[in-house]
């Protein structure tokens, strides 16, 4: 089984601001529903890893599916039980951004947590654009739109 949940959120803020956000992992325990760390070896790259420590404290090696620079970054996690398909996109709108956020499960356990969870994980995912958005534009100033240095485009 396979259940796929995302939000939406158009915002006063500029598309490279949040961009900047996805594309450092320092930041991803700040705005991040399940992660207390990340951390990757160097730039991010398409078919690249970043190690995630989960609130529980597991360890998880996130590989990047997909990277457009500017605009989308795309996680797989897999688990025993499941797999996690993570996607963060920012699109340009004439008044700011609009930010997308997604989670897909698939696998043994997905059916059992759609039926249990979906809607903390609804929750979950409410919160996670509303706080890359806040920090996005706190973090906003001298040389914001700028494109982020180091993310090669990859897309599809």
């Amino acid at each position: 089984m396979t259940w796929t949940i995302e939000t939406i959120r158009e915002a006063a803020v500029a598309p490279a601001d949040v961009f900047r956000l996805y594309a450092d992992p320092s930041t991803w325990s700040e705005w991040g529903h399940n992660a207390t760390w990340a951390r990757a070896d160097g730039p991010l790259v398409q078919g690249g890893t970043v190690e995630v420590r989960a609130n529980y404290g597991k360890v998880y090696a996130c590989r990047i599916r997909r990277l457009v620079a500017d605009r989308a970054l795309e996680l797989e996690v897999r688990t025993p039980l499941f797999v996690v398909i993570q996607t963060y996109e920012v699109e340009e709108r004439p008044d700011g951004a609009q930010v997308r956020h997604a989670l897909q499960l698939s696998g043994r356990l997905a059916g059992i947590l759609r039926l249990g969870a979906r809607w903390l994980y609804r929750r979950l995912l409410n919160r996670e654009v509303e706080k890359v958005i806040a920090l996005a534009i706190a973090r906003s100033g001298p040389g914001a739109g700028r494109s982020t240095p180091g993310v090669a485009s990859t897309a599809p």
